[in-house]
């Protein structure tokens, strides 16, 4: 499980952060639908892609445990195919199934179940070598135009950089650096606004690196000739813009925020399925075309969906249920009910942030 938690105290910025990041993802998933008619929408998109995904199994990698690696592969292809099942019922007639490949929300349980394994495979060997070896390959595969939602291919060697460098970081140590270095709190702001500055005013010029951010798709014939400076240009952003996020973001505990950060995964499985249900009862994404006003309405209704989703109770219920099911072994002997009972506790303390 992913821990973030000493006996001494929690680590209040992961808490934040997520909460942060879970609630941009609301957003870019409810903007996207209008990104073909709205160049607000493609700003808005631009800018949040280019950090949330990253970011998030950044933090995932961060809390990466080698414990219980076919529970934890059970526990997520499990809610994987739930939702992926749940989003097909409810789309019927729109959404076409397809077993093996994944181009929705679902692909983040499958493709971090795969990082579980890989990384549990790689734990004796030289993480930062292969770091660089999966860099430069994910900067090439976009040339090979068969790699796409088959298997969720793409996005598994795309983003796992991500995932891995978050492995080779003590969270702590990210902590007490931000606290002996007060003045990279100003380089960080400037670096957060000018990137937001540039998605904003320079849309035509960034626009372009749209379907690199999303890491599931090869190279457009515009940027084939450099395809592969492309991608190394799209993570360098990706990296400086979410370290000056984890700058930024406060290590305290806040007031409400930081305990609804301990539950991101069920904002994240939730979240599609009650907009759907809210835009078949309300009709929501009629509001984008009612001027400003119904846009700004429209955009707050993320935020509340996340806010929500985060309560817990009844809505944690059923992803509780899986997890205790995917745990669950037939027969224990002393010794192994212990580790069981000190991994739980563990689990009590970093809730949700499996990977999300």
């Amino acid at each position: 499980m992913i821990i973030h938690e000493s006996k001494k105290h929690r680590i209040y910025l992961w808490d934040n952060l997520k909460f942060f990041l879970i609630t941009m993802v609301v957003i870019g998933h409810c903007i996207d639908m209008f990104s073909g008619e709205s160049r607000i929408c493609q700003s808005i998109f631009l800018f949040v892609y280019s950090f949330h995904m990253p970011l998030f199994l950044f933090i995932s990698g961060l809390f990466h445990s080698d414990k219980n690696i076919l529970s934890k592969c059970i526990y997520f292809f499990s809610v994987g195919m739930l939702l992926k099942i749940l989003l097909f019922v409810m789309q019927q007639g729109t959404e076409e199934f397809q077993l093996l490949y994944e181009s929705g929300i679902p692909w983040y349980m499958f493709v971090i179940a795969v990082y579980i394994v890989i990384t549990y495979l790689l734990r004796n060997h030289n993480k930062k070598y292969i770091l660089i070896l999966n860099i430069v390959f994910a900067c090439f595969v976009g040339y090979d135009q068969s790699i796409g939602d088959f298997l969720c291919l793409s996005k598994a060697i795309v983003f796992y950089p991500f995932y891995l460098s978050g492995t080779l970081i003590d969270p702590e140590r990210m902590v007490s650096f931000k606290k002996r270095h007060r003045w990279i709190y100003i380089l960080a702001a400037a670096v957060f606004l000018l990137w937001g500055f540039l998605c904003f005013t320079r849309l035509d010029l960034f626009y372009r690196l749209r379907h690199l951010f999303t890491g599931r798709n090869p190279f457009n014939l515009e940027l084939v000739p450099h395809g592969a400076l492309a991608r190394a240009f799209c993570y360098m952003i990706s990296a400086v813009v979410s370290l000056a996020l984890i700058i930024l973001c406060p290590n305290k505990k806040i007031p409400v925020i930081s305990k609804m950060g301990t539950r991101t995964l069920d904002v994240y499985f939730w979240h599609w399925p009650l907009f759907l249900v809210l835009d078949h009862f309300l009709h929501i994404k009629g509001l984008w075309s009612y001027g400003r006003t119904g846009k700004i309405i429209y955009l707050m209704i993320p935020l509340m969906i996340s806010i929500v989703l985060s309560i817990g109770g009844p809505i944690s219920y059923p992803l509780k249920k899986i997890r205790n099911a995917s745990y669950d072994k037939i027969k224990e002997n002393p010794h192994e009910r212990k580790e069981k009972e000190e991994e739980n506790v563990k689990q009590g303390f970093a809730n949700s942030h499996d990977q999300y």
